[in-house]
């Protein structure tokens, strides 16, 4: 199982330059829907759902119709992040496909889709921050930048749910094991804001 690791980062820059893990180069690989696999630097974009790839002598674009897979290591939480191009419904019977990240894979598998939103703050210093509690950024007309989450679940017979918050959606994709899932989250104070309790209540299922 892929475990989570808390990291506290301190910004010393005045300057609050703003560098989140989708503005970084990572030493990474990917595998096309051909099955080529290329090694490289890499950067993501989940907005554009585009990956460029830096073999040192050119920069290849791949996107996420041609993308199978790809891994990087990223510096800002030191260790291993994988991404997955996987069909998703986004209508009656219409499937697309669409960039993941892999949190925790098993019978029930956790992926996770990042995105930067803008939100006013009265601080104008970074906030410390770890992998799930992504970095924020302040700047002069008080807003902040920061990373956040959308979670989704992948069961065993293919489909992606996206988990809306709501602790009936978990017990209901964990019906097998709902009694013992149910008094777990009751006795450990899961928390299904907090990706770090989710990731927790994930892995036990997967385990029992």
């Amino acid at each position: 199982m892929k475990k989570l690791f808390l990291v506290v980062f301190f910004i010393s820059n005045y300057n609050f330059a703003q560098e989140f893990p989708s503005d970084i180069w990572h030493k990474g690989l990917l595998v096309t829907n051909s099955g080529d696999t290329i090694e490289g630097d890499l950067k993501y974009d989940f907005e554009s759902q585009s990956i460029q790839l830096d073999e040192g002598e050119t920069i290849k674009a791949f996107n996420v119709n041609n993308l199978f897979f790809f891994e990087i290591y990223d510096k800002t939480i030191r260790d291993y992040r994988q991404f997955y191009s996987l069909m998703y419904e986004v209508g009656y019977e219409y499937s697309v496909p669409i960039l993941f990240e892999m949190m925790i894979e098993g019978k029930i598998s956790l992926l996770l889709r990042e995105r930067i939103v803008a939100e006013t703050n009265q601080s104008y210093f970074p906030s410390n921050y770890s992998y799930g509690i992504m970095p924020s950024f302040s700047n002069n007309y008080g807003y902040v930048n920061k990373v956040k989450y959308d979670y989704f679940f992948l069961t065993d017979d293919g489909k992606i749910h996206r988990f809306k918050g709501k602790k009936k959606e978990i017990l209901t994709l964990m019906q097998d094991k709902y009694s013992v899932m149910k008094e777990y989250i009751s006795k450990n104070k899961i928390s299904l804001k907090k990706m770090s309790d989710i990731a927790r209540l994930v892995n036990y299922y997967n385990i029992i």
